[in-house]
Parts: C-alpha cells; structure tokens; sequence
C-alpha cells in the first residue's frame, strides 16, 4: 500500500498520531513489508535532513547491493537525550517525505515512519511488530551513535550484555565514522577492538562482526543539522548550503522564512 500526503498535512498527521496515542505510524510509502527483504533503517532527528544522511543510505545501498532491501527513515518524536520539540516534528517529517521521494528516484524504494520508542531496541521490537516481522534490520548509523546504543548507561539496571541480546542476534548495524584527524584511527579500531575483547566484559565480542565500518566521504563527515540550522538562523545564502542539503530540501527549507525549524 502507498500512502500519499496529497489530501492530508503532516501536522494533521501528528496530530493524529497523537491523539490515537499510537506508538508507530508509516508516513510515507509501502506501510508494511510482506517479504523477508533486508530493511535498512536510518533512525535520525532529522532537523533537518541533509547530504550526510543521503550519503550514509547511497553507501549502504552500495555495501547491501546483491541484496533485496528497502529502506525505512525514522523519526521519533521522543528521544532518550532531548527534550521533545513537538513544533518542528510536521515539518521534520515534510523533509523526510521530500528525501524518501528523492531516494526513490533512483530506484532505492523507502518509507517514511514516525515512532514514541526513544531507545533502538525498543524502536526494533515495534519496526518488527507493525512494520517488518521477518528478515535482517540493519541499522543506519555514525560512529557516535554506535557508542551511544553501546553506552551501558541507557539499560540499567541491566546489564548491557542482558538488554541488547535478543536484539543483537537479529540485527547490525552499517556506521560510517565521524569526522577525520587523529580520531579517524581511534574509531577505525572500534569494531576490531570489540572482537578482541577489549571492551569485554561489558560489550560481548561477538558483537564486533555485527558492525559494518567504513570511512565516511571527506566532504559529509562534518555535515550536522545543527550547524545547518544556525546558518539558516544567520541569513545563508542558497549557495552555503547548496553542499550541505539534497535541492528539494534546501528549496523547502528557503521558503519557510527565517527560521523554518519551530
């Protein structure tokens, strides 16, 4: 099934999910997978969307290419770190329609899909209840997001090894590193550091094989939302960002005014 935004807003639908209380909701494109193809999930806040985001899902296409695959972009609208921004979340998901609409140009078939589950293994247990019960979850990341699903802090009182064991067995995870300089090799190490046991024994080291890591493109590793936003905020030009953002997003994003993000 494909759904269209045609006759019904973003904000009217979050306002919707919201007044439903739902926990997952596709946005934007086929709204259930009915075959055992791999689902790549880009899970960001998106706010907004940029050419480091499109990067990472081009290079995991690259790396699953012998492989039937969809991929899923995901917003939650609660987060384990930040306070929620319920104002940006209709025109978040506007852009996420506009680079799912992107993506699919080039023949890479993706939906758009909103969630309350802030922590990933809980974002994992609802993908695979209402959206892909069947098949490998590879999950879309940079390298600090990696650490942060690998920070024991966020499971306690369990144990890392304990909170993420089920969902470790039937997912991994595609990582581009952050940045370059002198912390490209530290990150480099990370996976290989992992299966030597040197994070044991609070990171298992079978988990080192289920991280893919590949050293991102020179030209996105610097690319943030946040530094996006604060250019808007100062007056770019089109031109500034022109690197920085897919052309649908950044024209969506210059006919908001001055401050497109609340």
């Amino acid at each position: 099934m494909q759904f269209s935004l045609a006759n019904k807003s973003c904000s009217a639908i979050y306002k919707s999910f919201c007044d439903q209380k739902l926990t997952f909701q596709i946005i934007h494109g086929v709204e259930k997978l009915t075959d055992p193809k791999l689902l790549l999930v880009l899970d960001s806040s998106f706010n907004p969307p940029h050419s480091a985001h499109q990067n990472l899902v081009d290079r995991a296409v690259r790396h699953y290419k012998n492989q039937s695959f969809h991929v899923l972009l995901l917003l939650s609208v609660n987060n384990a770190d930040k306070a929620p921004k319920p104002a940006t979340f209709d025109k978040r998901m506007e852009m996420m329609c506009l680079m799912a609409d992107n993506l699919q140009t080039k023949n890479i078939s993706t939906s758009v899909g909103i969630t309350t589950s802030a922590k990933f293994v809980d974002k994992d247990r609802i993908i695979r209840e209402h959206f892909s019960s069947r098949g490998l979850i590879s999950y879309l990341v940079g390298f600090d997001t990696i650490v942060r699903i690998l920070d024991p802090k966020y499971y306690l009182p369990q144990s890392l090894s304990e909170a993420l064991k089920e969902f470790m067995a039937s997912t991994n995870f595609f990582c581009l590193t952050r940045n370059s300089g002198p912390e490209l090799d530290k990150q480099m190490r990370y996976c290989s550091d992992i299966s030597q046991g040197l994070y044991e024994p609070t990171i298992p080291r079978k988990w080192g094989n289920k991280i893919q890591l590949e050293v991102n493109d020179e030209k996105y590793a610097s690319v943030c939302s946040s530094n996006i936003r604060e250019a808007v905020l100062n007056d770019c030009t089109t031109e500034d960002l022109q690197d920085q953002l897919p052309p649908s997003i950044l024209e969506y994003i210059m006919r908001q005014g001055k401050n497109p993000f609340v």
